[in-house]
């Protein structure tokens, strides 16, 4: 049946349909010719509170009934389908009630004709629930949107087939492009292909398997950038509980990871070289001594010690020193190949490892490279600076099983190489082993040596060579052990500074010198000077300059009794409290002895700047001034040099009467050694005084 004949047949039944309207109680039925209300249906007349009476004798008009803002619409709606040009109409407006309420309506109307002239004949429907409904239902959509755009990190949705379905501002700025541009489309329209495919099939995972995922990715950013994200992403539901998309959130992580990637370096890398730092080191030594396990190859593990790099520092400033150790790490590191590891220990001090030593003869090469390397001039702005290398060479596993004590015999070896003379290498030996054991124990032995007392202060007579008196003294400390007898003073002294004994001893020492010289005085009626060592770490830390000047004013002991003797060394200490506490001596009247002479920097320009008294010139040039010319010029020049200077000088180790009678020629004002006397304790020194002068 066609169309026509199927309304022909319907029509048929017109008046049926319109009383069943009529009678309806959910929509309002209306017919309005020339702008009057011809009929209103009961529920028509209780929607805007009015009776039909009221509706239908002109009393009440649609310009009643519509709200002021909507009219103008409204009435253009009803002309135009009262001339003909408009036959059905449907739309929305704001209805007044009689009592001033408004609400929404929805108008359903189609034109017909009444006794020749044209009505409208409609519908109305109160859609004040649907219309709250869904406005509310838009608000809340809004503030989501709303909500969405204030997120700072993309935010997008697509359905189950990929396709946005929305985004918020920051997704727009992250790909470039207008919501407008992708929504619809799938991730292949925002970004490049690969990436695109990587995430889509990601999405399709979760798709294919719901739920909620979080996970680490790097996107692409519109400016070119690659930014590292984490992302959020959660499938959600249709009405039907199926699968119906999937919601995405990324979080630009990359400030984190860069500071993340800032403090693992910090924690992992030397600031200054660029190097692995110590616990990198250990890390990688402890990933190759493993390999070295596996594959039953060794692994040396090499400790380089720059040698006089401290003065660098001091004299030239902690910048140069700097520079020159950036600079090291460079030659280092290029002497060895590129599976092989440098680090830096801190200080000075660096670590090299070789894994897989299939030829032990590569290490020495790696080491003489090392050595050769570093001991060529540094340019620092405009300063050349020499430095010398210490190589100490340590083997897994046929020296160590393990990290500490391999770097423990590198360390052994190292200062082997030191006392071997610098600027060369040594392997690890059982024997330096045995020499660290008895470091260890004397360092032990050491603590207690003072409160049981095994230390003493032995005393050697310093000689005027003019008169033959002795006017002078040196006090030497002396450590006898109950089971290892006499320990040499070379043995533990340096022990004493490295484990932070020197300052007790030293106090201890000082006061007994201090003591004795007092008691010449008292009971000899002689005024001895002592001489008394101190230690480069006295003068840097601690206090002792005004400790022992208290003490001598103490015991009632002049200063100019004392002499501080201090090694060439110090000389070249640019700190300014080791000048400030040599001065604080000087000024309370006690001199300064200037010991060994001649074996270290004799840097003469450095003699007047502590205001140094005495010369000690050192016994190696003295031991053979009867056979060597040299060393005879060399002991004539310091003589005639410091007498120059205003100083006097002091012979040590003077053995012979030709020795001394050469000095004596040469102008030495003093002289002290076997020749005369040995050290010896205080009751043997004070026995020595009352025998006759040496002749």
């Amino acid at each position: 049946m066609s169309d026509d004949a199927f309304l022909d047949r319907v029509l048929g039944h017109a008046s049926h349909l319109l009383r069943g309207l009529a009678r309806n109680d959910i929509p309002g039925l209306f017919v309005i010719q020339d702008g009057t209300y011809l009929y209103v249906n009961p529920r028509f007349a209780e929607m805007f509170g009015y009776t039909q009476a009221e509706v239908c004798d002109g009393t009440v008009g649609p310009r009643t009934l519509v709200a002021p803002e909507d009219w103008a619409r409204v009435q253009a709606g009803i002309a135009e389908r009262l001339s003909g040009r408009v036959l059905t109409g449907h739309y929305d407006f704001v209805g007044l009630k009689k009592d001033g309420t408004r609400f929404e309506v929805e108008l359903f109307g189609t034109t017909t004709e009444i006794d020749g002239k044209p009505a409208i004949i409609g519908l109305l429907v109160d859609i004040s629930v649907r219309f709250r409904a869904e406005r509310k239902l838009q608000d809340q959509l809004r503030f989501v949107e709303q909500l969405i755009d204030t997120i700072p990190g993309p935010l997008s949705y697509k359905d189950e087939q990929g396709r946005y379905l929305g985004c918020n501002r920051a997704f727009e700025a992250m790909v470039g492009k207008s919501r407008d541009e992708f929504l619809g489309h799938t991730v292949h329209s925002i970004t490049y292909r690969k990436v695109a495919e990587k995430m889509h099939t990601a999405d399709q995972r979760l798709i294919n398997n719901p739920g909620i995922e979080i996970y680490e990715s790097q996107i692409p950013h519109i400016d070119g950038t690659t930014r590292d994200m984490m992302l959020y992403k959660a499938t959600f539901n249709k009405a039907d509980g199926s699968v119906g998309g999937l919601v995405t959130l990324m979080l630009d992580i990359s400030e984190r990871k860069l500071m993340e990637q800032r403090i693992w370096e910090e924690a992992n890398y030397d600031s200054l070289t660029g190097l692995p730092n110590r616990r990198m080191f250990r890390n990688r030594l402890d990933e190759e001594i493993k390999r070295s396990r596996r594959s039953g190859l060794s692994c040396a593990l090499l400790l380089v010690d720059l040698d006089r790099f401290k003065e660098v520092n001091d004299t030239l400033g902690h910048e140069m020193g700097d520079h020159l150790l950036v600079e090291a790490a460079k030659r280092i590191t290029a002497c060895v190949r590129e599976s092989d590891s440098v680090a830096r220990l801190g200080g000075d001090e660096f670590m090299v490892i070789l894994p897989e030593i299939t030829d032990p003869a590569g290490i020495g090469q790696v080491a003489t490279h090392i050595i050769d390397a570093l001991v060529k001039p540094f340019q620092l702005r405009g300063h050349a600076a020499y430095v010398s290398a210490s190589v100490g060479v340590a083997l897994f596993p046929e020296d160590a099983g393990d990290i500490d004590t391999l770097v423990s015999y590198a360390d052994q070896a190292m200062y082997a190489a030191k006392e071997q003379g610098r600027s060369c290498f040594s392997y690890f030996t059982p024997a330096l082993q045995e020499r660290s054991r008895f470091r260890l124990e004397v360092a032990n032995e050491l603590r207690g040596a003072l409160a049981a007392n095994q230390l003493e202060v032995y005393y050697q007579p310093i000689i005027d060579l003019a008169s033959g008196q002795v006017i002078k003294a040196e006090a030497l400390l002396r450590w006898t052990h109950p089971t290892m007898g006499m320990v040499p003073p070379d043995r533990f002294i340096p022990i004493a500074e490295e484990v932070g004994l020197i300052h007790t001893i030293g106090d201890w020492v000082f006061q007994q010198a201090a003591s004795a010289a007092r008691r010449w005085q008292v009971e000899f009626g002689r005024d001895i000077q002592i001489s008394v060592n101190k230690s480069p770490r006295q003068l840097v830390t601690g206090r002792t300059q005004e400790t022992w000047i208290d003490y001598l004013r103490d015991i009632g002991l002049a200063p100019g009794l004392v002499c501080i003797e201090i090694t060439e060394g110090l000389l070249m200490d640019s700190r300014p409290e080791v000048a400030s506490k040599l001065l604080l001596f000087r000024d309370a009247g006690i001199q300064v002895s200037l010991d060994d002479f001649g074996t270290g920097y004799s840097a003469m320009s450095y003699l007047k700047k502590f205001d140094i008294d005495f010369l000690k010139i050192d016994k190696s040039f003295v031991r053979d001034l009867t056979t060597d010319t040299t060393d005879r010029a060399i002991a004539e020049a310091i003589i005639a040099m410091a007498h120059k200077l205003g100083l006097q000088v002091i012979a040590e180790g003077v053995e012979t009467q030709e020795q001394r009678a050469l000095l004596s020629d040469a102008g030495c004002n003093f002289a002290q050694g076997y020749l005369f006397a040995r050290p010896m304790p205080l009751a043997a020194f004070e026995d020595f005084l009352c025998a006759a002068d040496v002749q």
